[in-house]
Protein backbone atom coordinates (compact mmCIF):
# COMPACT_ATOMS: atom_id res chain seq x y z
CA UNK A 1 0.00 0.00 0.00
CA UNK A 2 1.43 3.34 -0.95
CA UNK A 3 1.85 5.88 1.32
CA UNK A 4 -0.45 9.04 2.11
CA UNK A 5 0.34 12.43 3.21
CA UNK A 6 -0.94 15.55 4.19
CA UNK A 7 0.72 18.98 3.55
CA UNK A 8 0.43 21.22 6.83
CA UNK A 9 -0.41 24.45 6.99
CA UNK A 10 3.68 25.31 7.95
CA UNK A 11 4.61 23.24 4.14
CA UNK A 12 5.57 20.38 6.10
CA UNK A 13 4.45 16.55 4.88
CA UNK A 14 3.20 14.34 7.01
CA UNK A 15 1.88 10.71 6.39
CA UNK A 16 -1.32 9.93 7.08
CA UNK A 17 -1.26 7.24 9.57
CA UNK A 18 0.96 9.06 11.63
CA UNK A 19 -1.28 11.79 12.88
CA UNK A 20 -3.08 12.14 15.87
CA UNK A 21 -6.80 11.74 15.90
CA UNK A 22 -7.44 15.22 16.78
CA UNK A 23 -5.23 16.01 13.55
CA UNK A 24 -7.52 13.63 11.37
CA UNK A 25 -10.68 15.11 12.55
CA UNK A 26 -9.48 18.81 11.98
CA UNK A 27 -8.31 17.73 8.16
CA UNK A 28 -11.55 16.57 7.65
CA UNK A 29 -13.91 19.63 8.86
CA UNK A 30 -10.95 21.22 6.45
CA UNK A 31 -11.98 19.09 3.53
CA UNK A 32 -15.69 19.16 4.60
CA UNK A 33 -15.56 23.65 4.93
CA UNK A 34 -13.53 23.29 1.26
CA UNK A 35 -15.89 21.42 -0.48
CA UNK A 36 -19.01 23.58 1.06
CA UNK A 37 -16.90 26.74 -0.04
CA UNK A 38 -16.75 24.84 -3.67
CA UNK A 39 -20.51 24.23 -4.12
CA UNK A 40 -20.93 27.76 -3.16
CA UNK A 41 -18.85 28.78 -5.99
CA UNK A 42 -20.29 25.99 -8.47
CA UNK A 43 -23.88 27.33 -7.49
CA UNK A 44 -23.17 31.30 -8.30
CA UNK A 45 -21.23 29.60 -11.33
CA UNK A 46 -24.37 28.03 -12.42
CA UNK A 47 -26.10 31.10 -12.22
CA UNK A 48 -23.74 33.15 -14.51
CA UNK A 49 -22.78 33.89 -17.46
CA UNK A 50 -19.90 32.68 -17.83
CA UNK A 51 -19.16 29.88 -20.22
CA UNK A 52 -15.78 28.67 -18.39
CA UNK A 53 -16.01 24.67 -17.36
CA UNK A 54 -16.13 24.26 -13.76
CA UNK A 55 -13.48 22.69 -12.44
CA UNK A 56 -13.96 20.14 -9.42
CA UNK A 57 -10.15 19.42 -8.46
CA UNK A 58 -9.80 21.30 -5.52
CA UNK A 59 -9.32 18.85 -3.32
CA UNK A 60 -6.16 17.29 -5.09
CA UNK A 61 -4.30 20.56 -5.20
CA UNK A 62 -1.40 20.97 -2.19
CA UNK A 63 -2.52 23.85 -0.44
CA UNK A 64 0.14 26.07 1.57
CA UNK A 65 -1.84 28.41 4.12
Amino acid sequence: MSKEYWTMKSGEKIDVDEMTESHLRNTLKLIIRRRKEQDEIKKDYKGSENSEPYCDDWMWKEYHY
